[in-house]
C-alpha cells in the first residue's frame, strides 16, 4: 500500500477473515486487528446451545464452505453448534495465515490528510485503507425502562445469557420473540423455568415445508439475493422469524410452548421499582406470526406451480387456537415477587462514536454502498444489509468481501 503502511481490518470474525483470504489472492499486504479473540463474537455473545439456523450447504466460504475438505461434517441439512462454529471461523483463519493481532481494542479512528491514525489499546497505527469489520449488529441494546426495576432483578441482554444455570432461582421474563428470544424462552422451559415471553411482532418460520427446509425455499425464491436497492428500508429491519436448527433442526410455535408451560404476554409498556406492566397487544402479535407463515407457505406455493415442481402436499392453516377471545392478556407481573431474572432479547444498535468522521445518517445507520464509503480507502465488512439480505450470512458474506478487494485493487 501506499507509504508502505499495509491495509488495516478491524475485526477477525468471518467478514474480516473472508476478506483477508481475497486480499492475500491479490498480494495486498494487511493485518488484522481484533478486540478479543478470534471469532469473538460468537465465544462470547453466543449461548451454549446455540445452533445457526440456516442449513450446512448454505455455508459458502472460499475454499471453507461446505463440501470441502475443511467442512466439520458431510451432512448438507444439519446444523452447526456454537462450539462447531467457532472452531470452523479459527480453523479458517488458520487456513489463510492471515497475521492476526488479538486482544487488541481499537478505540479510535481520525483521518489526517490522506491518511488514517489508528488508536488502540497497544499501539498508534497509521494506513490509507481501513475495513470495518467489527460486527454485524453493533452493540445490544437493551431499553431505558429496564432502569426502573428493581436491583434484586438479575438483567441481562441475550447476548450476555449462557444458559439456565446461570439465572437465579424464580422465574424468567424474556422480552422479545425474534430468534434469540424464541429459542432461549424454550430452552429455560424444557430445563424446568417458570418462563414468560413478552411476545414481539415477529413472524414464524417453519422449519420445512413441502419437502425442503425453509431455507433451501428461500434460497431458490431468490430470498437471500433482495438487494438494498430493491427491499424498501422498513422490510430490512423487521424481526427476524423465529425457528431453530437445534436437535436437528425444528419449529419454534409459541402456542405449542404456551401449552407446555410458557406463559405469554404483550410487549412490554413499563417498568416500576416492583411490577412490569404490558400492551394489550398479545393477539395482534400472535395472529402475525401466524400468519406470517401462513404467507410465506403461499409463496412456496405459488413458486412451486409456476416451475412445475414435483413436491409433497402440504398446507399451513390458520392455528385455530389463536383467537382474541381465548387469548389472554397479561396486564402485569410482579418483579421480584413473579420473576427474578429477565433476558432482554431487544437486538443492537450501531455504535461508531469511537470513529472521527461522519459515516452514519441521522438514524445511526453506516452511510455506504456495498462496503464503500465517501471516505477514500474507507470500507465496511459484514454488516447486515450491507448489499444485500445475505450480506451477514455464512451463505452470502464472501460475495462482498470479494467485492471490496476488488474495489480496493482497481484504485492501487
Amino acid at each position: 500500500m501506499k507509504n508502505n503502511n499495509p491495509l488495516i481490518i478491524i475485526g477477525a470474525g468471518i467478514a474480516g477473515l473472508c476478506t483477508s483470504f481475497y486480499l492475500t489472492k491479490n498480494n495486498i499486504p494487511h493485518i488484522i486487528i481484533e478486540r478479543g479473540e478470534i471469532a469473538n463474537t460468537w465465544i462470547n455473545e453466543r449461548w451454549d446451545n446455540f445452533y445457526l439456523v440456516n442449513p450446512n450447504w448454505a455455508i459458502k466460504i472460499p475454499e471453507f464452505g461446505f463440501g470441502s475438505k475443511h467442512f466439520p461434517s458431510e451432512d448438507p441439512d444439519g446444523y452447526l453448534n456454537k462450539i462447531e462454529t467457532v472452531n470452523y471461523i479459527q480453523n479458517f483463519a488458520e487456513h489463510i495465515g492471515s497475521q492476526i493481532y488479538t486482544n487488541e481494542n481499537v478505540n479510535n479512528i481520525s483521518k489526517k490528510n490522506n491518511e488514517y491514525i489508528i488508536k488502540t489499546s497497544k499501539r498508534i497505527l497509521k494506513s490509507n485503507t481501513i475495513i470495518l469489520a467489527s460486527g454485524a449488529f453493533g452493540k445490544s441494546y437493551i431499553p431505558p425502562i429496564n432502569t426502573e426495576l428493581s436491583n434484586e432483578i438479575l438483567q441481562l441482554h441475550s447476548a450476555q445469557y449462557k444458559n439456565p444455570s446461570q439465572l437465579p432461582e424464580g422465574g424468567v421474563l424474556v422480552v422479545g420473540s425474534g430468534q434469540s428470544g424464541a429459542q432461549i424462552a424454550e430452552e429455560l422451559l424444557e430445563n424446568g423455568k417458570k418462563t414468560w415471553l413478552a411476545v414481539s411482532k415477529c413472524g414464524r418460520r417453519p422449519r420445512r415445508y413441502r419437502g425442503k427446509d425453509s431455507s433451501w425455499w428461500n434460497y431458490e425464491m431468490g430470498s437471500f439475493n433482495k438487494t438494498v436497492e430493491n427491499t424498501p428500508f422498513e422490510q430490512r429491519w423487521t424481526c427476524s422469524p423465529h425457528t431453530s436448527g437445534s436437535r436437528g433442526g425444528h419449529d419454534i410455535n409459541l402456542i405449542d410452548l404456551e401449552e407446555k408451560g410458557l406463559t405469554l404476554c404483550g410487549t412490554v409498556k413499563k417498568c416500576d421499582s416492583n411490577k412490569i406492566l404490558f400492551n394489550n397487544n398479545l393477539f395482534e402479535n400472535l395472529n402475525f406470526s401466524d400468519q406470517h407463515a401462513i404467507n410465506w407457505a403461499k409463496k412456496v406455493d405459488q413458486y412451486i406451480n409456476a416451475n412445475n415442481l414435483k413436491m409433497p402436499n402440504e398446507t399451513i392453516a390458520k392455528d385455530l387456537r389463536i383467537s382474541n377471545n381465548k387469548t389472554h392478556n397479561i396486564n402485569e407481573i410482579s418483579a421480584p415477587k413473579d420473576i427474578a431474572s429477565i433476558i432482554w432479547a431487544t437486538g443492537f444498535r450501531y455504535d461508531y462514536n469511537w470513529i472521527d468522521l461522519d459515516i452514519t445518517n441521522e438514524l445511526g445507520y453506516p452511510i455506504q454502498k456495498r462496503g464503500i464509503t465517501k471516505f477514500e480507502g474507507l470500507y465496511f465488512m459484514g454488516l447486515q444489509w450491507m448489499h444485500s439480505s445475505k450480506s451477514a450470512q455464512f451463505v452470502g458474506v464472501a460475495e462482498d468481501a470479494e467485492f471490496v478487494v476488488n474495489d480496493i485493487v482497481s484504485k492501487l
